[in-house]
């Protein structure tokens, strides 16, 4: 794969693919500008390697993908980045980029394929805790310690999760930590 590329990713699920202009990439991990269907910054999405079934170039719905793109350059939506991740980039690394930011994220562990979202806290060299974020009424529903290294994707710096926080300190009188 090309840095700078824009990629159909496949991973765990064959049915359904994430759409994105490859960032970075190491031995373990490749991490993606995501696009929603519309051709709109979604997030930055890290995959570990061995969750990706495929990665496709130069497909017609890419070509499709990349006429939204273009459409949105110069318009007034919110775009995302990972300027402000400083150092190594390692899942550690982004853990701790996710944590000092305060905002929510979503990640997904092997063992299970499950997606938890919500605030991530207390990184040590083997666990992370997340307090989990109910989608549907941004409320803290669970804590649950998870194992970094069985952590296989993250979402952060997502338009869906900028919005749950918005949502989540609204409705829970956090208003002072609004921006």
């Amino acid at each position: 794969m090309e840095i700078g590329k824009l990629y159909e990713i496949y991973s765990t699920d064959d049915e359904s693919f994430s759409v994105g202009y490859l960032l970075y990439q190491n031995d373990d991990i490749c991490i993606f500008k995501a696009y929603d269907d519309q051709g709109r910054e979604a997030g930055i999405y890290v995959f570990k390697k061995k969750i990706i079934s495929s990665c496709l170039a130069g497909t017609e719905y890419l070509a499709k993908m990349k006429l939204y793109i273009d459409y949105w350059k110069g318009k007034e939506i919110k775009t995302v980045s990972m300027n402000d991740l400083d150092g190594e980039i390692s899942i550690g690394n982004i853990l701790e980029y996710i944590i000092s930011s305060k905002r929510i994220s979503t990640v997904m562990i092997d063992s299970d394929d499950e997606m938890y979202t919500g605030f991530i806290s207390e990184l040590d060299a083997v666990s992370v805790a997340m307090e989990c974020v109910d989608i549907s009424n941004a409320k803290v529903y669970d804590k649950i310690k998870i194992n970094v290294g069985d952590i296989c994707f993250i979402e952060f710096n997502s338009v869906d999760n900028d919005v749950l926080l918005y949502a989540y300190r609204n409705l829970n009188g956090k208003h002072d930590c609004c921006k």
